[in-house]
This record gives C-alpha cells, sequence and structure tokens, in this order.
C-alpha cells in the first residue's frame, strides 16, 4: 500500500511510469468528473477510472477484497473514506472465490490496520495488498483507477 497526497506524485511516478497520465488526469478532473454524469473514463496504458458513488458500509461489515491483475487507486471526491488493509500472505477466510472475470476475490479476515483518506489524497492498493474500502457512513463521492499489471 502507498499513500499520498495527489500533488506529491513524482515518486510514485518513478517507480510507476504509466501511473503519470492518471495521476494528471486526477489532478484535472477528480473535483468534477462526477457532474458530468459519467461513470467510467478510459486512460492511457489501459488504465481506466471507474466514477463512482458509493455507500459507505459500517466497519464491522466491510470485507476485504484482493485483485491479481490490476492495481487500484483509490481517492476520495467529498469526504473521508476508512480503508482497512491486511497483507494477502495472512489471508485464511475466503468468502467469494476469486473470479477472472471481474478480478476480485472477497475475504472475511480482519484488516491488521485502517487507514483514514481525506480528500486530496490517494491509496494505491497492489495484488500483495487486501483492502477493505468505502467504510464509514453515508456515500462517498471517489474515483478508483484500474491499473493493469504486467
Amino acid at each position: 500500500m502507498i499513500v499520498g497526497w495527489l500533488n506529491e506524485t513524482a515518486r510514485v511516478e518513478q517507480m510507476f511510469p504509466e501511473m503519470k497520465a492518471a495521476f494528471e488526469w486526477l489532478r484535472a478532473n477528480y473535483k468534477t468528473v462526477h457532474e458530468s454524469g459519467v461513470t467510467r473514463v478510459d486512460l492511457p496504458h489501459g488504465m481506466w477510472a471507474n466514477v463512482e458513488m458509493p455507500a459507505m458500509k459500517a466497519i464491522d461489515e466491510q470485507v476485504l477484497e484482493v485483485h491479481r491483475n490490476y492495481i487500484d487507486i483509490h481517492v476520495p471526491v467529498d469526504g473521508d473514506e476508512v480503508m482497512g488493509w491486511l497483507p494477502c500472505h495472512k489471508l485464511s477466510s475466503e468468502v467469494m472465490p476469486y473470479s477472472p472475470e471481474r478480478d476480485i476475490a472477497f475475504y472475511d479476515d480482519a484488516p491488521l490496520s485502517h487507514i483514514t483518506l481525506h480528500p486530496g489524497e490517494f491509496a494505491i492498493m497492489t495484488p500483495m495488498d487486501a483492502h477493505a474500502p468505502i467504510i464509514g457512513t453515508g456515500t462517498l463521492r471517489k474515483i478508483c483507477i484500474k491499473v493493469p499489471v504486467d
């Protein structure tokens, strides 16, 4: 997991050069893209942005998810988002087997830690990071960019 500010992404872009286009798009659009009504924006290098407004879940109701073929960049837009985290090698309680079509599996293990993301921050979750996003109350405008893993 990598956490940072959208206006300070140079180090991440050095490690993951393909993400530069994603961060440039986020800085230019993350505050206003929800107003356009789009739910998906295609980006360079096979990336895309899911423009979402999910209902938040209570901390004890959210399960961990994992991906094998994509890295996620989570960005809350208009409120705080709590995310649970657990390294994948500690997973043991699968509740939905991996679906290659959706690139996701779900687990009922307890997160090792929680972080709170604020608008203007991002969290990168790799295939080594089990994560439980959208913890909180109400609804949240957020963006999740999917970055293919080669």
